[in-house]
């Protein structure tokens, strides 16, 4: 049976979602995220695009370019059930989602019959019903592997659909500029420099043994991609080998009471994780930047737990060791990982197992009425800039993904 996999990216996906909430912003730049000194931009529309604002872009870069902009706060709680519903259109054409974020997953199609008789259709069809449910645009790329349904998905942004046949891989990828390929970001493009490429096609006549030597083991995987061969499977959602939180703060900060309520506060956000996925952790750690970028990781092993109580005061304790000297800090970040599933009636009982009890309680409060309803001390409200699978997890659960 031929392989059929679909790349599905929402368009623009959280300035989008804006635009569709407000309409008085359709038709003008709306930057997502960029707000204070330190902002960076989260997503951007097409039309502040146009000025060259793009996302992860530096908050005065992304004013400079279009000072016009509509700067809004990042609004996950709408993005989340923006995206489950998309997902759970995905879901009526296939159990085989690999979600890559709230915005963005493969499909394997290749169980569809429509999919091998007209996959062009089946593929309009599909972005037919998520703009029904949505109000929102999806661009998608067909083929028969990865790499290049990803490729054709980018081609012709906003409201695109490419589909690539069998046999023409190569010949779809060999004009387009090197770039185009995923995996081949800035530094690899630099060991690249010199050896005159500029497509993907002039890379792909290299012999691999040349860029095995520029760019070690990537080289092999890049030479196999410009040919239009890519093996990996469409995977669902594993469970995570760790989890963690990070905030960078506006401005560096010396209070060590500020340092310690956002660290209890990450480190019930993880131990929060921890038990929406049935896990304990035995490592904990603690990431502090300084100002100047100087950057310390501080780690302890805890007997297995997901309490809020021990993860706070572990990372309690290693906020102190890092703070032996005190220094103006921009970053502080709280991790747990050598994850296993819990077994909980065995890990706590007595007084442990009535904390467990009031930490899920608490949980399902969260779950129910927001993440700000309730917390131990101040919650943080600082953007965390950290990726969250917990994203995944929450519009993928009803799914099959």
């Amino acid at each position: 049976m031929r392989p059929c996999i679909l790349h599905i990216d929402m368009d623009a996906f959280y300035a989008s979602v804006e635009q569709l909430r407000h309409p008085e912003l359709r038709g003008k730049p709306v930057i997502v995220g960029g707000d204070g000194r330190r902002g960076v931009v989260a997503a951007a529309s097409y039309e502040a695009r146009r000025f060259g604002v793009r996302s992860a872009m530096p908050a005065g870069e992304a004013r400079r370019l279009c000072p016009n902009g509509v700067f809004l706060p990042p609004d996950f709680a709408t993005y989340r059930a923006a995206s489950s519903q998309v997902f759970a259109v995905l879901g009526r054409f296939t159990p085989l989602i690999e979600p890559l974020s709230l915005d963005e997953a493969f499909l394997d199609m290749s169980g569809n019959p429509q999919a091998r008789s007209d996959p062009e259709g089946l593929a309009m069809q599909l972005k037919a019903e998520v703009h029904s449910a949505t109000g929102l645009t999806a661009s998608v790329g067909v083929s028969t592997c990865k790499v290049v349904s990803k490729v054709a998905s980018d081609l012709r942004k906003p409201d695109g659909l490419v589909v690539v046949d069998a046999g023409k891989e190569q010949a779809f990828l060999r004009p387009l500029p090197l770039r185009a390929l995923p995996g081949l970001g800035p530094a690899a493009e630099k060991k690249l420099e010199g050896l005159g490429l500029r497509t993907v096609g002039e890379l792909a006549a290299l012999p691999v043994e040349v860029l095995a030597a520029r760019l070690g083991k990537l080289g092999p995987v890049l030479h196999e991609m410009a040919h239009g061969v890519d093996g990996r499977a469409v995977v669902l959602p594993a469970t995570p080998k760790s989890i963690s939180r990070e905030v960078t703060f506006e401005v560096d900060v010396r209070d060590r009471t500020e340092l310690l309520l956002t660290a209890r506060s990450l480190a019930q956000d993880v131990a929060r994780s921890l038990r929406r996925h049935g896990l304990t952790a035995r490592t904990l750690r603690l990431k502090i930047r300084f100002a100047g970028f100087e950057t310390h990781t501080h780690q302890d092993t805890v007997a297995p737990t997901d309490l809020d109580q021990d993860l706070c005061a572990g990372a309690e304790r290693l906020l102190d060791e890092a703070l032996a000297r005190e220094r103006p800090v921009r970053l502080i970040g709280v991790g747990a990982s050598q994850l296993q599933s819990a077994a909980q009636q065995e890990l706590f009982q007595g007084s442990r197992l009535r904390q467990h009890e009031l930490d899920r309680s608490l949980d399902d409060l969260r779950e129910r009425f927001g993440s700000e309803i309730i917390a131990r001390g101040v919650p943080v409200t600082t953007l965390q800039r950290d990726f969250r699978r917990d994203d995944i997890d929450a519009v993928t659960k009803d799914e099959g993904g």
